[in-house]
């Protein structure tokens, strides 16, 4: 059996709400034990959890909350000892650092060196890309070009690079990735994780209090996500209910908005786990994802939320216009368009008959099982973990 060191701040047991790529991935590999390393506290709602999933190897980090130098400190906290859990391997094949944050990586490639194993980047987030595309960092400044730097570092000395969506391999081959080495292989979700013996969606919709039509946004509550966009939406639509789930830094300050501006048909709920998660997106009616325009979005993304929503038989309605439209189609699976078009897109799948919602959820399970399922995905990796090892060996 093959040993790979996954290592993501961020990574998330199916226990947790939020992204569970990894144990997901990484739980369906043949021939490979992995062992991921992740931070203590889950990164959306900054609550220190446990688990009893073996494969997990939490390291205690301080919490986010605070700003950039919190930010950076909890870092570099989770970094130091990732090295340390890395560096206890004695025979070590792969290891896996996904980023956004670059210190992961990088702590990943030195432990690599080290133990002589195979270097895998996942690029999870252009950084620092995105920064300049939410104005939290200016382009060409002295921090900009070092990280930069050190993105083209990462990049030029990984033995395969992963990303999780098509459209970045122009940026990442232009700061050193090997197009012979650089794979695809996007979020998903498993169809049959969705799929719950003796479901009573009527009795569900009575539990969560659901009576109007209800239109769902599961996901991180940040600055990139819509968020403002989906409480603008809910003022304009105002006969139906929007049930928002999830956590993230801006979402106090959206209830506030939505309690200074009266908007009475938005409700907050916090993250559940992936099990419960199925049953409340199946007792809602419209699966939202919305984010904020930004120039980065344009180079591809690969929402989760987005394949979860299909996964329950939701339609769907997004303002992320060309990206998601490459993804699922403008109207094969509800109403895909610009930044500003979520009431139009909502209404859209308010007023579409029986046949076409039918229509819909019969694309979304063909899409799913055709380009987004995790069984998939996991065999990429696998192929992936296997030519990174093969290729290091030699």
């Amino acid at each position: 059996m093959k040993q790979v060191l996954v290592l993501n701040q961020f990574a998330l047991p199916r226990s947790q709400g939020g992204g569970t790529r990894h144990i997901d991935l990484f739980s369906r590999l043949k021939g490979w034990e992995p062992k991921i390393v992740a931070g203590d506290r889950n990164h959306y709602t900054q609550e220190q959890y446990a688990t009893d999933d073996g494969r997990f190897q939490l390291v205690g980090v301080p919490t986010q909350s605070g700003g950039a130098k919190a930010r950076l400190q909890t870092w570099l906290v989770y970094c130091g000892k990732a090295a340390v859990e890395g560096i206890k391997y004695r025979d070590l094949d792969v290891v896996f650092a996904s980023s956004p944050h670059l210190l992961t990586p990088l702590t990943g490639w030195a432990v690599a060196r080290l133990k002589g194993a195979a270097f895998v980047l996942e690029v999870r987030d252009l950084w620092p890309e995105s920064f300049v595309a939410a104005d939290l960092l200016e382009r060409d400044s002295l921090l900009h070009k070092a990280l930069q730097y050190l993105e083209a570092f990462l990049v030029s000395r990984a033995d395969e690079v992963v990303v999780v969506t098509d459209g970045w391999e122009d940026h990442l081959t232009s700061i050193g990735a090997d197009l012979d080495h650089y794979n695809v292989i996007r979020n998903g979700t498993e169809p049959s994780d969705f799929t719950i013996e003796g479901f009573d969606r009527e009795a569900e919709r009575a539990k969560l209090g659901l009576e109007r039509t209800t239109a769902v946004f599961a996901g991180a509550h940040g600055p990139k996500d819509g968020i403002d966009l989906i409480l603008d939406a809910a003022k304009e639509v105002p006969d139906i209910d929007f049930l928002l789930v999830g956590d993230g830094p801006i979402k106090v300050a959206a209830i506030e908005r939505g309690r200074v501006e009266g908007i009475t048909n938005v409700t907050f709920r916090d993250s559940v786990p992936k099990d419960q998660l199925a049953r409340l997106l199946r007792a809602c009616d419209i699966g939202i994802h919305a984010v904020t325009p930004l120039p980065v979005f344009e180079l591809g993304m690969s929402p989760n939320k987005l394949f979860d929503y299909l996964a329950a038989g939701l339609p769907i309605v997004s303002n992320a216009g060309a990206p998601v439209r490459q993804l699922i189609g403008e109207s094969e699976v509800g109403y895909v368009g610009p930044s500003d078009s979520l009431p139009k897109g909502l209404r859209t799948a308010i007023d579409a008959d029986t046949a076409t919602k039918t229509a819909w959820k019969e694309r979304g399970t063909d899409i799913l099982a055709a380009q987004f399922n995790r069984a998939d995905a996991a065999a990429q990796l696998e192929t992936v973990l296997n030519q990174a090892a093969d290729r290091s060996r030699r």
